[in-house]
């Protein structure tokens, strides 16, 4: 039944090699081109999500949280999160937080993965909403060098999908779900020209 899966979904997710991979990673399912979201996928990376030329608006809010993860084969990654911080203090105040950026991305010989956005690293963009505080909605920049210590791909039997684990410093990310291949993603160059320090943003 596994032998059946496999190639069903390999046929319809089919797939180039990454370039960048320098590891050994046969033991994986399928590559690591793609999106990838957790939970029920409602955050996604691309133009659904962000557009950060827009300081406006530079975030179109998901239905629910989850983190999303976008992969090109040839070095290029994306990134998107959405979350809630609780306040144990004041549990009717917890902060909302929307954050994307994008970069390059390596696989290492040890399995690990880093993803860093210095080369675009004026895009990134990180919003948070509060409602108790003085000023309720900030925009600030957001780069932010990420290391995976280790990454694994397989196939989820109950799901008939592939499925990303990741482990960084903190232990266990939320498993991915490969949504689509070719990745959802902005373009993979510098978006935006200036942008400095946080704005306020009205509530």
């Amino acid at each position: 039944m596994l032998r059946t899966l496999l190639s069903t979904l390999s046929a319809a997710l089919a797939f180039s090699a990454p370039l960048v991979a320098a590891q050994d990673i046969t033991s994986n399912a399928t590559s690591l081109t793609g999106t990838w979201s957790s939970g029920s996928g409602a955050v996604v990376t691309g133009p659904s999500f962000a557009d950060p030329m827009n300081n406006d608006r530079p975030f179109i809010y998901p239905s629910n949280t989850g983190i999303s993860y976008s992969f090109t084969d040839d070095g290029y990654f994306e990134m998107a999160q959405y979350r809630f911080n609780a306040n144990a203090s004041r549990p009717d105040c917890p902060t909302a937080v929307v954050l994307w950026q994008h970069g390059t991305y390596a696989l290492h010989p040890n399995g690990s993965l880093t993803m860093d956005p210095s080369p675009f690293a004026m895009d990134g963009r990180v919003q948070t909403q509060n409602p108790c505080s003085p000023t309720t909605n900030v925009l600030t920049e957001f780069a932010q060098f990420e290391v995976w210590n280790s990454w694994t791909v397989g196939i989820d039997t109950n799901h008939a999908a592939y499925s990303l684990q990741a482990v960084d410093v903190n232990g266990k990310k939320p498993r991915m779900f490969l949504t689509v291949r070719p990745p959802t993603m902005l373009p993979t160059a510098s978006l935006t020209g200036i942008f400095n320090g946080s704005i306020p943003l009205s509530s």
